[in-house]
């Protein structure tokens, strides 16, 4: 047996020349892309890089296009679930290249990576019983995660049929987030529900939030990476700049797992406002948020 070692890229929302970025602020994606590239193909090699979700800022073909020939530059094998910008007929038909894969399931020596799509929940039968995107695009865009009964019963079995000794989930959306923003507790509830029983899994990797973390959930540790687009640290209020997690795990179960920052000039640490703060932490909805800016503007 040996330690296998992964890297973990989120929230790359990547966008084409000139379009303007869903919520009105990002860095420059595609830049945040190649000084996360020049850092990882300095380290040691690694056996994956698991990308969880938000490929594409609008989810767009171009997007999924302009993603999946950078990831094709790494050096390593790249795996990828969707998450809630992305939209599924162009993600499924778009991002994939011969080194850039979208497997459900990867099993690197005894450990089996199960790759869960948590917008399945959101997704509707379009009557043959085939999963499509909701008709309102919003319905998806705006969810803070749903496994919904499928998602849940694959889960469940990929579980029990593995016979890997070590399990480990990668998600887009991460279970019982510590930023409120991005907390549900339907979705917190689904997992509380699920993750009891599958006593083989040993972490959840995620993203979604754009706030680097590591908590435990119901006995699981949690591991949330940093994102492309922007990142932000509540604990000292500032911005970050992008990045990437990397992971040990072990052949004992046991996991290791770093966040890695591009500190450079081009992304200074800028103080958020209180607004924004505030926003991030649960205590103001979207509403709030962009009623207070929409009066800062009318006073400037």
């Amino acid at each position: 047996m040996r330690t296998v070692r992964v890297a973990q890229l989120s929230d790359t929302h990547f966008l084409e020349a000139d379009a303007s970025p869903e919520g009105g602020f990002a860095y420059d994606t595609s830049e945040a892309f190649d000084a996360v590239y020049a850092h990882l193909e300095a380290d040691e090699a690694f056996d994956l890089v698991a990308v969880t979700g938000d490929i594409a800022d609008h989810g767009r073909v171009a997007q999924y296009r302009q993603a999946a020939a950078a990831f094709a530059t790494l050096s390593a094998p790249v795996n990828i679930c969707p998450g809630n910008h992305d939209q599924h007929a162009a993600f499924t038909a778009s991002v994939a290249r011969p080194t850039v894969g979208t497997s459900r399931a990867i099993d690197l020596g005894n450990w089996c990576f199960l790759f869960a799509d948590s917008n399945t929940g959101v997704m509707v039968d379009d009557g043959s019983g085939h999963l499509i995107d909701p008709e309102n695009y919003d319905d998806r865009l705006h969810a803070n995660g749903s496994l919904g009964q499928r998602e849940a019963s694959w889960l469940r079995e990929m579980c029990a049929t593995t016979t890997a000794d070590h399990v480990f989930i990668w998600v887009h959306h991460p279970p019982a987030p510590t930023s409120g923003l991005s907390a549900d507790e339907a979705y917190e509830a689904e997992w509380r529900t699920l993750i009891g029983d599958l006593t083989n899994v040993r972490g959840i990797g995620g993203g979604h939030t754009h706030i680097p973390d590591q908590y435990t959930f119901e006995n699981v540790p949690v591991f949330v990476a940093p994102a492309l687009k922007n990142n932000f640290d509540l604990d000292a209020q500032t911005m970050l700049p992008p990045g990437y997690r990397t992971y040990e795990f072990a052949d004992d179960g046991t996991i290791s797992s770093t966040v890695q920052l591009t500190d450079d000039p081009r992304w200074p640490r800028h103080p958020l406002g209180r607004a924004v703060t505030s926003l991030l932490r649960g205590e103001l909805t979207w509403a709030e948020f962009d009623e207070i800016v929409a009066r800062k503007q009318a006073r400037s």
